[in-house]
């Protein structure tokens, strides 16, 4: 984390010297698009699960900006966990520092330079409840119930979990996406954009490492807080409207191919 974040400095600081400097505000909505975590069969957009927030980005020139964003709302999937079936819905908040790189030069209010794809990556943290209910759980023997220790034929396996468990989880995540954006106005932009998350906790399904097990002593699991299953992704439009339009970049400057 460290070295990435490192690498996010020494880039825009050298990208930024003699740049035409702009800043911006916006809106985001949107839905979770899927949840990829301990679930089998959880398709993909089974239901609209609304999300949406707002950003401040600030650009330090036509191809690199910085852009800190918050979103809110609804993750809920359904699917199976070694055929026993399993659901989960709760609120989650998500906050990010993102670099977004524009694959061609954009200046929201620039004709000549008004539309570009771009890509975001960044570090970020997120916050959610974690709901472990033992009643959700099937009885078969060999489903997760006797995998996590609920089923009086499995006797070896009881005190891995003793029963239904809450918390609230603060945990990082690694963000990244693309898009692409579009001038409508003098100060005004349109975009459409596809962000995924890595989180480093196995929990935001409610299912953290179903399938540990207790052998003798020892308790063998099949993941930690490096290694885990849990990723999500969101599909939204967002509109931007600049609130700082910056110095006149110097003629030299603005001839270069950035």
């Amino acid at each position: 984390m460290r070295k990435l974040l490192l690498v996010f400095v020494t880039v825009l600081l050298t990208v930024s010297v003699h740049a035409q400097k702009t800043a911006d505000i916006g809106i985001w909505g949107g839905t979770l698009t899927s949840v990829h975590g301990d679930m089998d069969e959880d398709a993909p957009f089974q239901s609209f699960n609304l999300n949406f927030g707002a950003y401040f980005r600030y650009n330090f020139n036509a191809r690199v900006a910085m852009r800190a964003m918050f979103l809110t709302g609804t993750f809920a999937s359904e699917g199976t966990v070694e055929s026993a079936p399993w659901e989960f819905d709760k609120s989650v908040q998500d906050l990010t520092l993102q670099a977004e790189i524009n694959y061609l030069r954009y200046i929201l209010g620039k004709k000549k330079l008004r539309f570009s794809p771009y890509v975001t990556f960044g570090i970020g943290v997120a916050y959610f409840p974690y709901n472990f209910t033992v009643g959700r759980l099937a009885t078969d023997p060999d489903g997760p119930a006797g995998i996590m220790g609920f089923n009086p034929d499995h006797p070896e396996l009881n005190g891995l979990v003793v029963g239904d468990y809450e918390e609230s989880v603060t945990t990082l995540t690694i963000p990244f996406g693309m898009g692409f954006k579009y001038t409508i106005g003098e100060r005004l932009g349109l975009g459409v954009e596809y962000q995924m998350r890595k989180y480093m906790s196995d929990k935001l399904d409610d299912l953290d490492d179903p399938l540990a097990y207790v052998k003798g002593a020892e308790t063998v699991t099949y993941n930690d807080g490096s290694h885990n299953n849990d990723w999500a992704g969101y599909l939204g439009v967002h509109l931007t409207y600049m609130i700082f339009t910056g110095k006149k970049a110097c003629p030299a400057y603005d001839a270069k191919n950035w």
